[in-house]
């Protein structure tokens, strides 16, 4: 009987290290697709430049224009992301205050610690 125990036991202590492990590889994955999706990182931009690079084999003069190219890029994606900002803020919050008619009490208040804790981890992110 002692030895199932020891056996369960170490099953169990795989399982649960497998589950934190896969845990906390989605939390990172996630995090930085959010990054992503908000054109954060220079490392996209580079990764970007990097793959045209090898696939292209980019002389000098064209890496620098290619890498110059991307940067413009992104800035004016910035600034069409940010002229619209207000517009998806609106729809989202619209969205939540639909959400919290179908919600129970208990679940509204629930509901909106993880509105705030998300606002404040986008503020962080973004520096502000």
């Amino acid at each position: 009987m002692k030895r199932w125990k020891a056996v369960v036991s170490v099953i169990m202590v795989f399982l649960l290290g497998g589950l934190a492990g896969a845990l906390v590889t989605h939390g990172i994955y996630h995090a930085k697709i959010e990054k992503v999706m908000r054109g954060e990182g220079g490392m996209t931009r580079e990764y970007i430049v990097n793959r045209l690079n090898r696939e292209l084999n980019l002389d000098k003069t064209q890496l620098d224009q290619v890498r110059t190219i991307v940067q413009d890029t992104h800035a004016q994606m910035r600034t069409v992301r940010s002229q619209y900002r207000p517009q998806m803020e609106e729809i989202l919050k619209r969205s939540q205050d639909r959400v919290r008619t179908v919600l129970r009490p208990d679940q509204v208040e629930k509901f909106d610690k993880i509105i705030a804790e998300r606002r404040k981890r986008h503020e962080e992110d973004n520096g502000k």
